[in-house]
């Protein structure tokens, strides 16, 4: 189980089996957006939200029920800092019961969950506490992506305007033209630096629209907008992906950008689909999906691989150390996850995985 895009998942918590699930059915049928998994103990629970993507946690029952009370709460809340957690009491309580869960580390305390007539109430309340969170997920993350824009700006334009400033107070003391050229290298390096920038300036925004995108002609029209010397591209996907086009085509682009710096310009480059790989033990919703891009250059270091997401981070002399920042920001843009490994040749490959079907 996992949230889509627009979903809400949940965890539903009940020492009554019967009772659990049948109000994990009800809140279903209150808003299909919602996906309840209904169990009847805290460990149960508790390993869900370990192993899958949770919005919320909702425990019915008595505050003092190790299952459904204080004691699963505060086990939670410890675990998940961030995750809301509703609690609905068996009947009404008092103010020293409701402090009790806040102090536990409640989110909420929701209307007594005994009448069913309730339900589209607590419905409207985890819909509540669920975007508090996600505005909350949002705004940090949006100011983490802040706090790296500025430290790239000011520590990757400083270098060239330094050189080009450099370069020109040498052409006026030595009447020296030849230092001009130099001088306009480093400007040029500037704006592909600006240029670079403001790319990964508004790839932490979400995409307001997404639109079925075919994966194999996308991939072939941003290989033309490529220098891509006497490199071949193989793409073996028929995917369809939901998506926004103009920023996947970042996000290919940048991808064969590094694979040409850093494989050459006479390297093979594949695009494929990332099928499940079905077995006994897994469930279907769980197994990732997706699409991948490799080479067959050299590869990455494993040691290197979580930091080449990183601003700034190149190995290559002519790099803005962006590129891949850049994809890292589209595919969380988009809800996506990137992760680099090594490819059958030896080479990067990167995946794109939680990719939704655009068929």
């Amino acid at each position: 189980m996992g949230p889509a895009s627009s979903g809400i998942a949940v965890v539903l918590v009940a020492n009554a089996p019967d009772r659990a699930a049948a109000l994990a059915q009800s809140l279903e049928a209150a808003d299909d957006r919602f996906a309840v998994e209904s169990v009847g103990e805290c460990e149960t629970a508790s390993r869900i939200l370990r192993e899958t993507a949770v919005d919320c946690l909702v425990t019915v029952g008595a505050l003092d029920d190790d299952d459904t009370g204080a004691s699963c709460i505060a086990a939670v809340r410890d675990a998940h800092p961030a995750l809301p957690i509703v609690w609905c009491p068996d009947e009404t309580v008092d103010g020293d019961a409701l402090s009790a869960a806040v102090d536990a580390g409640a989110t909420e305390v929701a209307r007594p969950c005994g009448d069913r007539d309730l339900t589209p109430v607590l419905a409207n309340r985890l819909d509540t506490v669920v975007g508090a969170a996600r505005a909350a997920a949002e705004a940090e993350r949006q100011q983490d992506r802040l706090d790296e824009f500025t430290s790239g700006v000011s520590h990757d334009l400083r270098s060239p305007l330094n050189v080009a400033q450099g370069r020109l107070a040498l052409a006026q003391s030595e009447d020296d033209i030849g230092h001009v050229d130099d001088a306009a290298a480093a400007v040029d390096r500037t704006l592909e630096l600006i240029e670079d920038l403001l790319t990964l300036a508004k790839q932490g925004s979400r995409p307001e629209v997404f639109e079925p995108i075919d994966l194999s002609a996308l991939a072939e029209q941003c290989w033309a907008n490529v220098a891509t010397g006497e490199a071949t591209l193989v793409v073996d996907s028929d995917r369809r992906v939901l998506g926004h086009s103009s920023r996947l085509k970042q996000l290919l682009e940048n991808l064969f950008r590094n694979a040409i710096d850093h494989a050459g310009p006479e390297s093979t480059v594949v695009v494929g689909d990332i099928e499940p790989m079905y077995t006994t033990t897994r469930a279907e919703s769980n197994l990732p999906t997706g699409f991948y891009v490799e080479d067959d250059g050299p590869g990455i270091p494993a040691a290197d691989r979580e930091a080449v997401f990183e601003v700034g981070y190149t190995t290559h002399d002519d790099g803005t150390g962006f590129g891949l920042n850049i994809v890292n920001g589209v595919a969380d843009a988009h809800g996506w996850n990137v992760a680099v490994s090594e490819s059958a040749d030896g080479g990067a490959r990167f995946e794109i995985t939680g990719v939704e079907s655009g068929d």
